[in-house]
């Protein structure tokens, strides 16, 4: 029996099918998780938001529509939650204060003491900028297509290939930089 596809659970799920809601919870969490805690630190209120995004489904199947990537529906939907969160309970730090923990918990991996440049790239990536840290994560890590970013962030497409095209070029000439100039830290 072969496994679903993400256009079939969704169709599902916008007929109301608890059993196909309850598979796309359990194959979305943890990319849903990885991603809200790279937007903020509180662990309990990502796994909270992934609640209410999958409870709001359930709640309103009647009135979702089709979406060509439920991946991406499911990121922007999380990301929103996480945002609304923030703006209901009138937290006066804003969100951009938990970038920094997103960059931080971004990198592809801790490095390994003998692993000059894998410290070396992770060094000159945490020097971009959140938003182009956000677009490397989204692109390579959730491996997004730039449909999906560009709805996600909010920008068009051609935004979005441009977005990742400056990171890489900025990542690059920081790495460089640092190889040739390696900071004392």
């Amino acid at each position: 029996m072969r496994q679903k596809t993400e256009e079939d659970l969704w169709r599902l799920c916008l007929e109301g099918d608890r059993m196909a809601i309850e598979e796309m919870y359990c194959r979305f969490y943890p990319l849903l998780y990885n991603y809200g805690v790279k937007w903020i630190s509180d662990k309990e209120l990502v796994e909270d938001c992934i609640q209410d995004v999958f409870i709001k489904i359930i709640q309103n199947h009647t009135h979702l529509m089709p979406t060509l990537s439920v991946k991406g529906y499911l990121l922007k939907a999380l990301r929103n939650k996480i945002l609304d969160c923030f703006e209901k309970e009138r937290i006066t730090e804003p969100i951009e204060g938990y970038e920094e923990a997103f960059a931080e918990e971004m990198a592809i991996g801790e490095a390994e003491d003998g692993d000059e440049q894998t410290e070396l790239l992770l060094r000159s990536f945490s020097e971009l900028s959140p938003r182009q840290r956000e677009i490397l994560y989204l692109y390579y890590v959730n491996e997004l297509t730039h449909e999906d970013i560009a709805r996600l962030l909010g920008i068009n497409y051609q935004s979005s290939k441009n977005l990742l095209f400056r990171s890489l070029s900025k990542l690059k000439k920081i790495f460089i930089q640092n190889t040739h100039f390696p900071s004392k830290k």
